[in-house]
């Protein structure tokens, strides 16, 4: 199986409290054992446990791809030492967009950030995540990572996208996509959802007609 439903003590934005590329998935250290062979499952990847500045935010406060790992200067010295442990190339970057889950889209050919990030941000970005960072909108929206959804196979952008964008879209990060959302209407697809090339687990409250869009938007459908 290709996808699951599910939350994190019963919350279903999972895109807010984890975090996946396409062989690490990062959960909070309370996360049950059941969600954890869930995302090991589906996504395909090792599950590690960790935190990001003392709290199990760590989809809003990280981005990452298969490269590296961005994560806000407040990060902890020994939760640096963690996720390098557990073989992250983890990078902090100083930057007053520090929720960077919010704030940054890529996959392992591109990345787009909120337009108010620095210079000097982006380029520590691009250094970490190895590949081209551009400033961009998504949706009209500067949260370019709470607005879509981008894996090495697919996208998954909120319903405000033009078909002209997403054409854009799709050529910046390589990949083809559509528009959606997830847990019963919400438009901010990143906050919902874990998804890399093998899969996605999309919060509880998501229908059957979003996961088949979902699957759409990813590609797995016909696979």
């Amino acid at each position: 199986m290709h996808f699951a439903k599910a939350a994190i003590e019963g919350n279903p934005f999972l895109g807010i409290f984890a975090k996946t590329n396409d062989s690490i998935t990062l959960l909070p250290k309370n996360s049950s054992e059941k969600l954890k062979k869930i995302c090991c499952e589906v996504l395909n990847t090792q599950v590690v446990t960790a935190s990001v500045s003392n709290s199990n935010l760590i989809g809003i406060f990280s981005a990452m791809n298969s490269n590296g790992m961005v994560l806000p200067a407040s990060l902890y010295d020994y939760e640096l030492s963690e996720l390098k442990n557990a073989g992250l190339n983890a990078a902090v970057v100083a930057d007053k967009s520090s929720a960077f889950g919010n704030n940054i889209l890529a996959n392992d050919s591109a990345c787009l950030v909120n337009p108010a990030m620095s210079n000097k941000s982006v380029r520590s970005i691009a250094d970490c995540l190895g590949v081209e960072v551009m400033k961009g909108i998504v949706g009209g929206r500067k949260t370019v990572g709470a607005s879509a959804v981008v894996t090495n196979n697919g996208m998954l952008a909120k319903t405000s996208v033009s078909d002209e964008e997403l054409a854009s879209l799709e050529g910046i990060f390589k990949v083809k996509g559509a528009v959606g959302t997830a847990n019963m209407g919400v438009p901010f697809v990143g906050l919902c959802m874990l998804a890399n090339k093998h899969g996605f687990v999309a919060g509880e409250l998501t229908s059957g007609y979003e996961l088949n869009r979902i699957d759409e938007a990813f590609g797995f459908i016909g696979r």
